[in-house]
């Protein structure tokens, strides 16, 4: 006989199996859900509560739009590998004529090896357009990861990272490091698609636990999926001990993504203002004070560059001045020449702002 168990318990573990396998009905939900977590002794009618809960909280996350999935001006699904949905005109293989049982999937998206993006065909009935968007998602890519380029070093740190979660599922024997540790393998090669895989059966199995959430997210933003990137690392940052070092970084993340153009339309937290940005990057910096991602949401807090995401207030002299040298710090960290130089250049844009407007 199932034991009864906690609504909060119960959520959590259909979220971890929505995330991982959003296409499941409800039957093989629920299956997947005792095999993998027979304690929590879910019967349907519960289920069917924690569905209809987690859907009210996706309708809540974000505005609703009248475009398509395939983000109608990135080309970019919202929750990119979340279905089989065609990005364009948003139906499933089982509704076409053909009787097909997946959509064709994007040459580029596999080649380099990104989260699968699914579409009817070249000319989708519903989006015509959406294929040429879809070009022009990978032009952007193509640019950010080039500015990223840093000569293999962020990669010989996943590698390593890669070693020692691996090393510490063996002597555990823990499956969910071992997915961890997967994960990390396939980041330190480039192959989003599968490390993308190893997350989400990991959130499956423990889906409380932060550290895949974070990983997942990293993921997406590598491979241009800021949407759904910014969700998973609000998800790890709602897991973590405020205060702390991966709490800081999470949220230093989720505002790095959430501050990007494909996010526009996305409904922020109630901290995305420019008092609230000041205050949480003050606590954000203090609790990681060496990450690169935490510099940078203090810095672009303190500076006004809101890039229109967010309505920046006036910026003190001793602020400007604090925003280069935190500036001129994430550049001295960073290991890409592109993105050290663009650092370099916003650090002198704060001085000279300070020096006309306040004097030196």
């Amino acid at each position: 006989m199932w034991e009864p168990c906690t609504p909060d318990a119960l959520l959590e573990a259909v979220r971890g199996l929505r995330v991982a396998e959003p296409d499941l009905s409800l039957k093989p939900l629920l299956t997947k859900l005792r095999e993998q977590r027979p304690e929590l002794g879910a019967a349907t009618k519960e289920v069917r509560e924690a569905l209809a809960t987690l859907k009210a909280e996706s309708e809540a996350a974000a505005k609703p739009t009248v475009a398509p999935p395939a983000a109608a001006k990135h080309g970019a699904p919202s929750n990119v590998a979340l279905s089989l949905a065609c990005i364009g005109c948003a139906r499933l293989p089982s509704e076409m004529p053909d009787g097909r049982e997946k959509h064709p999937i994007c040459d580029k998206c596999k080649e380099l090896k990104l989260q699968t993006t699914y579409m009817c065909g070249m000319n989708c009935p519903g989006n015509p357009g959406a294929w040429d968007l879809h070009g022009m998602f990978h032009k952007k890519l193509r640019k950010e990861m080039k500015t990223r380029e840093d000569g293999g070093a962020t990669q010989q740190r996943t590698r390593e990272a890669a070693e020692r979660q691996a090393r510490l599922a063996s002597e555990s024997g823990d499956a969910w490091g071992q997915l961890m540790a997967e994960g990390l393998r396939y980041m330190a090669k480039e192959d989003w698609r599968k490390a993308g895989k190893a997350y989400r059966e990991a959130i499956a199995l423990k889906p409380d636990h932060p550290g895949a959430y974070h990983n997942l997210g990293a993921v997406l933003a590598n491979s241009g999926h800021a949407v759904e990137a910014a969700q998973r690392f609000l998800e790890a940052q709602e897991r973590l001990l405020v205060g702390s070092e991966r709490w800081a970084k999470a949220t230093a993340s989720a505002f790095d993504m959430l501050r990007k153009e494909e996010c526009a339309e996305v409904a922020k937290p109630v901290w995305w203002n420019d008092e609230g940005l000041k205050a949480l990057s003050a606590r954000v910096v203090r609790a990681a004070p060496n990450a690169e991602p935490a510099i940078d949401m203090r810095a672009y807090a303190l500076s006004g560059f809101s890039h229109g995401s967010w309505e920046a207030g006036p910026c003190s002299a001793a602020e400007l001045k604090e925003a280069a040298a935190l500036f001129d710090r994430s550049a001295a960290m960073c290991d890409a020449p592109q993105l050290k130089a663009k650092l370099a250049s916003f650090a002198d844009v704060c001085r000279g702002r300070a020096s006309r407007n306040f004097g030196p």
